[in-house]
């Protein structure tokens, strides 16, 4: 009985484990010089709670179902971003990064002319549908707001 129920705790943490680590794909794709590009940045450590986890879920579908012609065409690129990694960590004092966070920027000519923290993602948490009418408002204004 006792080695039941330490399987079922090893099982359960194994998966509570695995549903932090699960994450959307990712869309790796270069920027040329004479491009506008939009770039949807998901930044997250190497842990990843339940709650990031679904931030960013919740952002990549949001994204892929508002904006599939975009991302098709690459005019829209959705980048998952490990800032624990060596080569990401200027992104920190680049974005004033103090958590996990979904930002959107705007890249012309191979520089970065705008961005923004779409920090109202902590907040919605809790509702999927404004959640997703968040991010795609926010999204469709830089897409549309050039």
């Amino acid at each position: 009985m006792k080695n039941d129920k330490r399987l079922i705790f090893v099982g359960v943490a194994f998966l509570v484990f695995l549903a932090g680590t699960m994450a959307a794909p990712e869309t790796v794709a270069e920027i040329s010089c004479g491009e506008v590009k939009f770039v949807a940045y998901y930044f997250h450590g190497t842990f990843r709670c339940p709650s990031c986890t679904k931030i960013e879920r919740w952002s990549y579908e949001a994204i892929r179902k508002s904006f599939p012609t975009a991302l098709e065409e690459g005019r829209l690129l959705w980048k998952p971003v490990n800032l624990e990694e060596p080569q990401n960590k200027h992104f920190v004092e680049q974005y004033s990064l103090f958590t996990k966070s979904l930002i959107i920027t705007e890249v012309k000519g191979g520089k970065e002319i705008r961005w923004k923290n779409l920090n109202r993602v902590w907040e919605l948490l809790g509702n999927q549908e404004k959640f997703f009418g968040y991010v795609t408002r926010e999204v469709r204004d830089y897409l549309e707001n050039r």
